[in-house]
């Protein structure tokens, strides 16, 4: 496999072993904050750019599935990506990895929390990374926009047209319908321009309907319906109740962990009364003090139920049910992915994953009081993102350093 374009040399790929990929996404885990945006323009930069052992279209392929699908989704793009290196043992090695460090640092956050009454106070030296991860992001979305829509002027419409929309229409339909739109347009429109002919075969039926696929999707469709249907409640064994209620939190979540902040509370609070509304509020502030998804806030609220054992079933409901979901879907779409009318429909959808990933540094960079000193972060962290092939771990790391420098001195330009 070789890429294609002049952002990055002609380079054969070499091949990607299971070890490779847990030390990548364990250390790319360990400085994911900002939401699944900085979690992918991080994998964009080490696996595609620096390390070169996947191709740009990988990312995005990965990101146009994962949004038309429930569940975190940092973590389902994780195990398109680990599924399309290494297949299924690939893909949960790459999830495990991604998600250690935030489960450890959320565990020994709840044990701190329960047994002491710990309160962190790390929010103002997080403060200062937002801005080194929009300009990771935003690094991101300036070399896609390269490869996938500069030179199309519909494709720069349906890119300018979905980042104003995104932006200012705060909504997981909007993002939905856009992906859509997007995709009809590359279909009617024809705008996939291939360099080479390419063959369109037609799938292998055994592919696409082997008994293990169907077994998954059995399993998943009748967890989904236990948890509309409130199952949980007839069962007494508290691992369980864990079980079936985060299960069905993973399958019913779209639009990142964010959307589903309300029904969780709600749900565990209001209805279940596993948690105060005092803890939830905790836990949510703990879930962004980790390096991961907002989701691994599961962790506290299992621990707190009946401690590691809890914590463990909760993170395993979480985040396995729609990682699952999300092989099915990317095996299928492996199948059909060279054929001229999925192609061209991608076309169409990658220009709205571009502007997808601009609105979300843009927002990132709003969801915090106007601060130069973040802006200059950012801005120096765009700067040499572009310019040399600075691992954005070590950006993320220098970030935090002037933050807990800047707060320890009580000190902000």
């Amino acid at each position: 496999m070789q890429i294609q374009s002049s952002e990055y040399p002609i380079k054969v790929m070499q091949p990607i072993t299971l070890k490779y990929l847990f030390i990548k996404f364990f250390k790319i885990g360990m400085v994911s904050f900002g939401g699944y945006m900085a979690l992918v323009a991080m994998i964009q930069r080490e696996m595609v750019e620096k390390d070169q052992v996947i191709e740009l279209e990988v990312i995005t392929d990965g990101i146009s599935i994962a949004s038309l699908l429930p569940g975190p989704l940092a973590v389902n793009i994780v195990a398109y990506v680990g599924y399309h290196a290494k297949n299924k043992l690939g893909a949960l090695i790459s999830i495990i990895a991604v998600l250690l460090p935030a489960a450890i640092t959320m565990l020994a956050l709840s044990w701190c929390y329960f047994n002491y009454g710990y309160k962190s106070h790390w929010n103002q030296v997080l403060f200062y990374t937002a801005g080194a991860v929009s300009g990771i992001i935003l690094t991101t979305g300036v070399q896609i926009y390269k490869k996938e829509v500069k030179g199309s002027m519909v494709k720069n419409v349906l890119c300018i047209m979905s980042l104003l929309l995104i932006i200012f229409l705060k909504s997981y339909l909007v993002t939905l319908g856009l992906i859509i739109l997007g995709g009809m347009a590359g279909y009617i429109l024809k705008l996939y321009t291939p360099l080479t002919a390419t063959n369109a075969n037609s799938p292998d039926k055994k592919l696409l309907l082997n008994w293990q696929m169907k077994i998954a999707v059995l399993v998943l469709t009748l967890i989904e319906l236990a948890y509309i249907f409130n199952f949980s409640s007839f069962f007494q064994n508290i691992y369980l109740k864990i079980s079936l209620v985060f299960s069905g939190i993973s399958l019913s979540l779209f639009g990142g962990g964010y959307v589903m902040i309300p029904i969780m509370q709600s749900l565990l609070v209001t209805n279940l009364k596993w948690i105060t509304a005092q803890e939830f509020l905790d836990c949510i502030a703990f879930s962004q003090l980790t390096p991961g998804p907002i989701l691994v806030s599961s962790i506290f609220i299992g621990y707190k139920l009946t401690g590691f054992m809890g914590a463990t079933a909760a993170l395993i409901a979480t985040f396995a049910p729609s990682a699952i979901l999300m092989l099915v879907v990317s095996k299928i779409f492996m199948v059909y992915k060279n054929h001229t009318w999925l192609r061209n429909a991608m076309a169409g959808i990658k220009p709205v994953v571009v502007g997808l990933i601009l609105a979300s540094a843009y927002r990132l960079l709003h969801s915090f009081p106007l601060n130069l000193s973040v802006i200059i972060i950012c801005l120096l962290t765009l700067g040499i993102s572009l310019k040399y092939k600075v691992s954005p771990i070590y950006l993320i790391l220098a970030s935090l350093v002037v933050g807990a420098c800047l707060t320890f001195f009580n000190y902000s330009i």
